[in-house]
């Protein structure tokens, strides 16, 4: 895949931190509830579970979570990337809140992570909910294309 970029908006891309943890932990449990709601799911009813805060302090460490950050340098939208596995990273999630969406922060953070991962020799892939019109359209501006359809089958005890 090659990155189509998108318009540019004011900010840049910065590695989330560990002093960030609150934050991330927050935006992470939103993302699943917003993701149900989007693809016309009730929230919670996602099979999903937010990883714990260890999880995640240690993705932060290993530098694979990032802000979008506006001028002022105010976090207003997180894209993260799991580490590559047999050469392919895997870009989730993307969480930009309610009150910023629609402004492009998603497009250029998604691009960004995309691109840097690339420069790196990584391959990059997403996975993208079908009933989500939103996260499905961002992506394919940017040049990702569908690859296969999957369905996710939770044993529940």
């Amino acid at each position: 895949m090659e990155p189509t970029p998108p318009a540019p908006v004011p900010g840049e891309l910065v590695a989330a931190t560990a002093d960030d943890l609150d934050l991330v932990t927050k935006w992470f449990a939103a993302f699943m509830g917003d993701a149900d709601e989007q693809a016309g799911r009730p929230r919670g009813s996602s099979a999903h579970e937010a990883p714990d805060r260890s999880e995640l302090l240690r993705r932060l460490v290993g530098q694979q979570i990032w802000f979008w950050v506006d001028e002022g340098g105010t976090p207003v939208h997180l894209t993260a990337a799991s580490p590559p596995s047999f050469g392919v990273a895997r870009v989730g999630p993307v969480y930009t809140p309610p009150a910023q969406r629609g402004r492009g922060w998603a497009s250029n953070a998604v691009a960004e992570v995309s691109r840097r991962l690339q420069a790196q020799g990584v391959r990059v892939c997403l996975f993208t909910d079908q009933a989500n019109p939103t996260s499905n359209k961002i992506y394919a501006a940017l040049g990702y294309r569908p690859v296969v359809d999957m369905a996710n089958l939770v044993i529940v005890e």
